[in-house]
């Protein structure tokens, strides 16, 4: 009898912890997280890192100037130390971005296209489409940076990876593409429904991807063109059939409820903050000025400015603020965000009028890839132009101009095709900076107050502060290698 007691005691004490324990469990978690959810959280987390205005986060559009600050004009000075934008940059694209398209990848690997009730073809798309993502997120940590943790890279079981060698990272980005291309069959859908808000995932869809991808190679390409021409050729010749055609773009669609609005909705409507105008650098380069600006020298006004920007003042006029100064937000043009910014407003990675830009840029480096610089540029000014809103006779009349029609604009082929897509590029930053540091168009001046030693438009972001002492030997080597951690070192690439 006192063994029973005993046996029934024992019993009762591990029946009560197993129910103890029971209590401790979230029913509500998730068990197993999908591929497909881990590429659409990835792929938020990028583009919103790309496009947002938030000065903690990305300071591009300051820094080519086409917004300026009002009250806090310090990050339009080059300041990235008393906010640490680099480490932030950095860190949104390792963590919620490369970190969760490297485990979407593994999870999908694990599988298999029967266990999915998906084809073979359909089950390739999928892993090209997030290695696609994958490769765009690496290609702006290089452009940004230069020299950083790749190989190595990825493995929180190694805190301090090894910083590998830029155009070696970039050379391989771009063989990932083509092996990422390679598998792709248009004629098969991709990720589920649901999952894939640039392409949703269709069969028309998956052509879009292949047309994304090769206008992304285009870019890289051109990236490399004035280290490595040769190798530039080939990558570009072999990329600018399958770039997109006219109307297509990569784009991602937002929803009307927060987490998931437009990121520049958050932070010109949601934070009720008057922190931006739009610059006099732009405005005055968009419409005839007197005197006339010293960047595009215009005898009609841009059909998008009245787009891109609101009037002021009463005759009402566009009239920009100063770059670097604290512009008083009631006295200059602002955003047009009535007609431009909402919630659900959708943002642009690339599109046609992008891929046309690239494509007269490589006609005149001499690569093979057909029709002329000028018919290209037309194209593109065109497409940008509609995007916008305008019309095809407002885009032939604005080309008319002798300061804008290919044939007489002022300066080299960079100066007329590097200033047209920096107008272009509108609430694109990461893209216009690049292409105004490939190209060298329009020229920007650093403004008054700029912060000691950064005496012109900084070339690259700074490695993250926290890089010196969690990292501080790869950090120093990687430093030296690039001639200095500084804004005003040109990376690998930026070399004319």
């Amino acid at each position: 009898m006192k063994k029973l007691l005993i046996i029934l005691s024992v019993f009762m004490v591990f029946s009560a912890c197993s129910k103890l324990e029971d209590l401790n469990k979230n029913t509500k978690d998730f068990t197993a997280v999908s591929s497909e959810s881990l590429y659409n959280g990835a792929t938020r987390a990028l583009v919103n890192q790309l496009h947002t205005c938030n000065v903690n986060n990305n300071n591009t559009l300051l820094f080519v100037q086409h917004w300026a600050e009002t009250t806090y004009p310090d990050e339009s000075r080059y300041d990235m130390v008393t906010r640490p934008i680099p480490a932030n940059h950095m860190n949104a694209l390792y963590r919620p971005a490369l970190m969760n398209y490297n485990e979407a990848s593994k999870i999908l690997k694990a599988t298999t296209p029967v266990a999915l009730g998906i084809s073979e073809a359909v089950y390739k798309n999928r892993l090209a489409v997030i290695e696609i993502m994958s490769v765009l997120a690496w290609s702006n940590i290089v452009e940004t940076f230069g020299d950083m943790p790749y190989s190595a890279a990825l493995d929180y079981t190694n805190p301090s990876p090894a910083y590998d060698d830029g155009m070696t990272i970039y050379k391989d980005l771009i063989a990932r593409l083509d092996a990422a291309l390679a598998t792709m069959t248009p004629t098969a859908a991709g990720m589920p429904s649901g999952y894939d808000n640039i392409f949703l995932g269709t069969i028309p869809g998956t052509a879009k991807w292949m047309h994304f991808a090769n206008t992304l190679k285009l870019r890289m390409g051109l990236i490399l063109a004035d280290v490595d021409a040769g190798y530039a050729k080939t990558v570009v010749e072999s990329a600018a059939p399958n770039v997109f055609i006219t109307g297509e773009k990569a784009a991602l669609t937002y929803l009307t409820a927060s987490p998931n609005q437009n990121p520049l909705y958050t932070e010109l409507v949601v934070s009720g903050r008057s922190d931006f105008v739009v610059t006099s650098v732009l405005i005055d380069a968009m419409q005839p000025t007197t005197p006339a600006s010293s960047i595009l020298n215009v005898t009609v006004t841009d059909p998008r400015l009245a787009l891109y920007a609101t009037t002021t003042g009463d005759p009402a006029v566009f009239k920009g603020g100063a770059q670097g100064s604290p512009n008083g937000y009631n006295s200059f043009s602002h955003v047009n965000v009535p007609l431009l910014v909402k919630s659900t407003t959708e943002v642009v990675l690339m599109d046609y009028a992008e891929a046309e830009f690239l494509l007269a840029e490589a006609v005149e480096r001499g690569f093979a890839v057909g029709g002329t610089a000028e018919s290209h540029y037309n194209n593109a000014i065109t497409a940008s132009i509609v995007y916008w809103g305008g019309t095809v006779a407002k885009a032939t009349e604005y080309l008319a101009q002798p300061s804008v029609a290919y044939s007489s604009a002022v300066g080299t082929w960079k100066q007329k095709i590097g200033t047209q897509a920096w107008i272009a590029y509108w609430f694109r930053g990461m893209t216009a900076w690049t292409s105004f540091r490939r190209l060298d168009f329009p020229k920007l001046s650093a403004p008054a107050g700029h912060v000691e030693g950064i005496d012109q438009v900084p070339v690259r972001y700074t490695y993250a502060v926290s890089e010196q002492t969690l990292n501080g030997t790869n950090y120093t080597a990687a430093a030296a290698k690039i001639g200095g951690d500084t804004p005003l070192t040109k990376l690998f690439w930026d070399k004319n």
